[in-house]
This record gives structure tokens, sequence and C-alpha cells, in this order.
């Protein structure tokens, strides 16, 4: 699978494991720019994409000044593509004997 990476360049995978378990969050940086909340990452994880647009996730706009300009489908289309890039990168790592020998 060939990843167009620039149109990922501005997203960050985001969680804090000491005081927000089981949260995760995805910022972006580009415009508009905005932070994705999921509060339960794991019924996350196992919904399909109109669950998970429709009720498990919150979009906080930076600047809201923005958000009447944002096409707001097709920047979940773009941050739903991005999870499942990042946890498909997060699994081969963790197949890859140089990444695991390292923790």
């Amino acid at each position: 699978m060939k990843v167009n990476k620039d149109v990922y360049a501005n997203w960050w995978y985001c969680d804090n494991i000491i005081c927000n378990t089981g949260m995760v969050g995805l910022l972006h940086l580009g415009f508009p720019r905005v932070f994705i909340l999921m509060r339960d990452y794991d019924t996350a994880y196992f919904a399909g994409y109109e669950d998970w647009k429709e009720q498990l996730v919150e979009v906080n706009f930076l600047d809201p000044e923005d958000r009447e300009g944002a096409d707001l489908d097709d920047l979940l289309t773009d941050a739903w593509n991005f999870l499942a890039l990042t946890e498909r990168e997060e699994e081969r790592l963790a197949g890859d004997d140089e990444y695991n020998n390292y923790f």
C-alpha cells in the first residue's frame, strides 16, 4: 500500500496514559486546526466509521472561527484514515525484532 505521507504530515496521535487512561486524541495542525478526542478508545477501536464519527468523537476547533469554513466530513475521514494508518504502523513495528529489543 502506498501512502501519501504529505496528507498526514500535520496529524498527530496523542495520548496521556498518566492522567487520561483510555482516551486518545488526534491533533491536526493544518487548516483547520482541530483536536479530536476519543473518550473511550477501546470502544472506538472496534467501531465502524459511521458510529465513530457520529457517537464516539468530539471535535474541538483550536480556532473556533474556522468551524464555519471547515468540511467536517472530509476532516473526519482524514482523521479516521490517519488513525487506521497509525494502528497499522504500530502493528508493523511491534513485529519488528529491532523495535522489540529496544524496549
